[in-house]
């Protein structure tokens, strides 16, 4: 593969540029330091929410508007906290998952205002906000929330088998009505149709004049499949699944093997 005129670089966080211990390695910090001192815009694509990006993106100096929800909010954090696009679900919509989902006896969360609510906790809710230095509040039941728009819904479960059978049920019963993605093995994300990373990459391209031709995009989960279809250099991380890998133009090394950075380096640097 040649390369290419990189002015663009989308990176997912988790499994990507940071480890299971929430970790940045400074060898990634120093190739995205170099690339944005290169004039290349360095982006973050992520499923997180936007407050718990931001500190993620302090700690990278990065000075370019957060893509998180999977795509669903693009929001400045650096110079403002203007929005620049937001998707939600549609309230009815959102019902259906949430009554649907209720049926699985799966972790149910609701992000509405970049905040977190749940009806019941248990220890896999426990283990995401505290990995992830959120909060999250108690509501009796989602249907006494007043103008119920959803930016996303994610059911969790500590059995990855029991999700992919929740996925595959429900992209049969939703397909035209939702974007379905898994971010890691254990979670199901529901987002607005009209969105994905990839919709976001474009949407931030279109607005700087980039072309697709100048595009790089490093992931490591099923929800990193279309930016890296949309890329024209699409990298999985050596610990992706193999389906990532399949599909990309470029298997780098693993995320505790700074993949992304040797990634960066070789394509942008």
């Amino acid at each position: 593969m040649r390369n290419k005129n990189i002015k663009l670089i989308a990176l997912d966080v988790d499994g990507t540029i940071m480890n299971k211990s929430y970790r940045i390695s400074d060898r990634v910090k120093k190739a995205i330091s170099h690339a944005t001192a290169k004039g290349i815009y360095v982006v973050i694509a992520t499923g997180r929410m936007y407050s718990a990006t931001v500190p993620i993106a302090v700690e990278l100096d990065l000075q370019t508007p957060l893509i998180v929800y999977q795509g669903s909010l693009i929001k400045e954090f650096y110079k403002s906290d203007r929005t620049l696009l937001h998707h939600y679900l549609e309230t009815d919509l959102s019902y259906d998952i949430i009554r649907d989902t209720r049926e699985k006896d799966v972790q149910i969360n609701v992000y509405l205002d970049d905040k977190l609510y749940v009806e019941a906790e248990s220890l896999i809710l426990q283990e995401y906000v505290t990995r992830r230095n959120i909060s999250f509040y108690m509501l009796d039941g989602f249907e006494n929330y007043e103008n119920f728009l959803p930016t996303k819904i994610l059911a969790m479960d500590p059995d990855a088998q029991k999700i992919n059978l929740l996925i595959d049920e429900f992209k049969g019963k939703y397909f035209n009505r939702l974007n379905i993605t898994k971010s890691t093995d254990y979670f199901c994300e529901f987002i607005n149709k009209k969105c994905s990373k990839a919709d976001g990459i474009m949407f931030l391209a279109e607005k700087w004049g980039i072309d697709q031709s100048e595009v790089m995009a490093v992931g490591d989960h099923d929800n990193d499949r279309e930016m890296l279809d949309y890329a024209a250099i699409g990298v999985a991380m050596g610990n992706s699944h193999e389906n990532l890998k399949q599909i990309a133009d470029y298997v780098t090394d693993t995320v505790d093997n700074d993949g992304a950075a040797l990634a960066i380096e070789k394509f942008a640097l």
